[in-house]
């Protein structure tokens, strides 16, 4: 029986903060599309510098959270079965997307704009994709009762290249069709590649046991290079094309192709070293993050009611600055989140799931 990954759950929490952080930015002025913007947004160099902040977290924090699940999904299944596996990821997965969907996705657009209904996945988006990863797994698992095992066992530098180069390019080619921004369904498919190839990637990791053999001295130089190297780059991309940024959502040009290549060399570097360092420092029992670790789907699911509620109340008060009113933000409904998400779950029996 496999020990289990204390570490996981600080980094759990971690992202789902960062993903109301992530939201709140774009309320108040970060590019990216969000249900409501505010009234006064940042402006300038606050907002070119906020705008760059949220292409490093959009370059990981979606795709460790793939990861991680991937990662944890095998033993699911292993353990379960095939039928189990399925009705367990209904339960976890289906109906919360089902309700959020139909339900609470129209409610708090009716809210916001009043006598409007649309459903939709929302930041539900997720869930769906992780739904639909899920059962292309069970399949595979039944069409191949005798699984294929990539044997894979140590990770090289080549291994990290070979990765950064398949999903950069497949990504900059998918972009020539669906650029970062064009949606389909409720999904940007312009990023599916990098979430695709970690997901794979944790299925490799927990075949081939390599978290088991992490080492924060090997994950040191890749993120190395993502902070000092792959930050001052794209800064200095934004401003030598502060006019041109469409021109890195996609299409044939070399903006698109440095975007498409950079962010995998972001989600390389910055999730091998959270692991690395996770299970280095933080692999032992820690009450309070596993509480708020067993309570951060809920607090995944309600976090846009939650943000955009707070996004009201900050708009009364007395603060001529949308930076700080996304401080206020942050620092009142992260903790209000984690609050509420823990009386849903305890309330209705909600048991989290590994996202």
């Amino acid at each position: 029986m496999k020990k289990r990954l204390y570490y996981f759950d600080l980094i759990r929490v971690f992202l789902t903060m960062l993903v109301f952080y992530h939201h709140a930015a774009i309320t108040f002025g970060a590019s990216g599309g969000w249900y409501y913007i505010s009234k006064e947004t940042t402006s300038g160099l606050t907002q070119l510098l906020l705008s760059a902040n949220m292409a490093v977290d959009q370059s990981y924090f979606m795709s460790l959270f793939f990861f991680i699940s991937a990662y944890l999904m095998p033993r699911s299944y292993d353990s379960k079965g095939a039928k189990a596996f399925l009705l367990d990821r209904f339960n976890r997965l289906g109906i919360p997307l089902l309700i959020y969907t139909f339900a609470l996705n129209s409610l708090l657009i009716y809210w916001i704009y009043g006598g409007w209904y649309e459903t939709g996945f929302g930041p539900m988006w997720f869930v769906f994709t992780l739904l639909i990863f899920e059962l292309s797994y069970a399949c595979y698992r039944y069409i191949l009762p005798k699984q294929f095992i990539l044997r894979w066992k140590r990770l090289t530098a080549a291994h990290i290249l070979y990765f950064i180069l398949a999903t950069g390019i497949i990504a900059f080619i998918t972009r020539f069709y669906y650029p970062v921004g064009r949606n389909f369904i409720g999904l940007q498919l312009g990023f599916y590649p990098l979430y695709i190839g970690m997901y794979l990637l944790g299925i490799i990791a927990y075949r081939n046991q390599w978290l088991e053999r992490l080492q924060v001295k090997k994950a040191l130089p890749p993120f190395l290079i993502a902070m000092l190297c792959g930050i001052p780059s794209l800064l200095i991309m934004a401003g030598l094309f502060s006019t041109q940024t469409e021109k890195f959502m996609g299409g044939f040009n070399y903006m698109a192709l440095f975007y498409a290549l950079w962010e995998p060399v972001m989600c390389v570097g910055i999730s091998y070293f959270l692991l690395a360092y996770g299970k280095a420092h933080y692999n032992r029992p820690m009450p309070t993050i596993q509480e708020l670790s067993a309570d951060s789907y809920a607090a995944y699911i309600i976090h846009p009611i939650i943000l955009v509620g707070c996004t009201f109340a900050s708009e009364q008060l007395p603060v001529s600055s949308p930076l700080m009113r996304m401080v206020l933000v942050c620092i009142l409904g992260i903790p209000i989140c984690f609050i509420f998400a823990k009386g849903f779950r305890q309330a209705l029996g909600m048991v989290h799931v590994h996202i």
